[in-house]
């Protein structure tokens, strides 16, 4: 009786099944890379879309309150609100999620001043991680109107609105604003009562995009 053990054939991929397999690799990752960071971008600017938002309606809420708008500004409770007017305080979410300002916490906010009342107010805000906000008034100080400027830091668009244009929004796009922190554009100036400073009449404002140079309607 034999003892002897049974070899079984065995096989396994050849060179050419091989290079079909990395071959194969190699064009799924050539479709599915640039795909994800189209997502990515488009995810990002639908952040600094709804950011700019957000900030927008604290701007209403603050206008109820004291009938003029603020400026943003963070380090302070809301309690310690400093009012203001003119360019407001860059928040940059690019540098970390800023939380909103309480009445017994320092954080984000829009404050604001009314010079007829002497009346101080502010509305606590937070800014999410990857997105920087500012949000400024007229130079005059009488904070009539307002801009609102929101630069996602993973995105390549700019959003912009205008306290004198109802329900409008703009934006300014450049391919190498993606992933650099703080803000890459340029903001209309100077900030006028009565007139979209975004539209700039025939020519429109330049924001320093490219391929999209000046701010443009937001369809």
């Amino acid at each position: 009786m034999s003892t002897g053990l049974i070899k079984k054939d065995e096989k396994g991929f050849t060179l050419i099944e091989l290079m079909i397999v990395i071959a194969i690799i190699g064009i799924l990752a050539a479709i599915a890379i640039p795909q994800f960071s189209t997502y990515r971008k488009r995810a990002s600017n639908a952040k600094g879309i709804s950011v700019a938002g957000v900030f927008q309606k604290g701007l209403g809420a603050l206008n109820q309150d004291i009938r003029v708008y603020g400026v943003s500004a963070q380090g302070a409770t809301l309690n310690a609100a400093a009012g203001g007017s003119g360019a407001g305080a860059n928040l940059l979410g690019s540098a970390g999620a800023i939380v909103s300002a309480s009445a017994n916490t320092a954080g984000g906010m829009i404050t604001g001043t009314n010079n007829s009342t002497s009346a101080i107010s502010a509305v606590g805000l937070s800014v999410p991680d990857g997105v920087d906000v500012v949000v400024s008034t007229e130079a005059a100080g009488d904070n009539l109107t307002y801009q609102v400027i929101a630069e996602p830091m993973r995105g390549n668009r700019a959003f912009g609105m205008d306290g004198d244009v109802e329900g409008q929004m703009y934006f300014v796009q450049n391919e190498s604003w993606k992933d650099s922190a703080g803000f890459d554009c340029t903001a209309p100036a100077p900030i006028t009562v009565g007139a979209d400073d975004f539209s700039g009449g025939a020519n429109g404002v330049d924001g320093g995009g490219a391929p999209t140079q000046n701010w443009s309607l937001l369809q």
